[in-house]
């Protein structure tokens, strides 16, 4: 037995087809469609302003932990020449006492630049996204036009 395969329609046919399905739509159905898409395009650029501020503040934090590294083993490499050049215990525990000293010192004000970077970076990452918020809802909390 053989079956007859049905040809499918053509872009045109389906076009024209779906044009006059939509023509016999009410009018009025569609509205507020292009303020939500609308809403949505600017949503979606919000994001990306806030992914590009993340983005950004996540690139000079991963820079200062960077330079916070290199010169911490720039420290440590001058403090070991020191201990090394030693003369006796006492000098040699004087200035193993200044390294850890002076160490914790800029692990402190680092951690405070870090940290101070990280609220700012978070601030101007969800900027965009707070203001967009605040629009949503404004523009989702009227009626729409009919």
């Amino acid at each position: 037995m053989a079956t007859k395969v049905k040809k499918p329609a053509s872009a045109e046919t389906t076009a024209t087809e779906f044009n006059g399905a939509a023509a016999a739509v009410p009018p009025g159905v569609f509205a507020g469609y292009d303020e939500l898409a609308d809403l949505g395009c600017e949503n979606f650029a919000a994001v990306l302003r806030a992914n590009a501020a993340l983005t950004e503040g996540m690139d000079a934090i991963g820079k200062e932990v960077m330079g916070y590294a290199r010169s911490s083993l720039e420290n440590a490499a001058e403090a070991a020449t020191a201990l090394l050049a030693a003369k006796t215990f006492e000098d040699l525990v004087q200035l193993n006492s200044d390294f850890a000293k002076a160490s914790f010192e800029r692990m402190v004000a680092r951690s405070t630049k870090l940290s101070e970077m990280g609220v700012k970076v978070a601030n101007e990452a969800l900027a965009p996204l707070g203001d967009r918020v605040d629009a949503t809802f404004q523009k989702l909390g009227k009626p729409i036009a009919a």
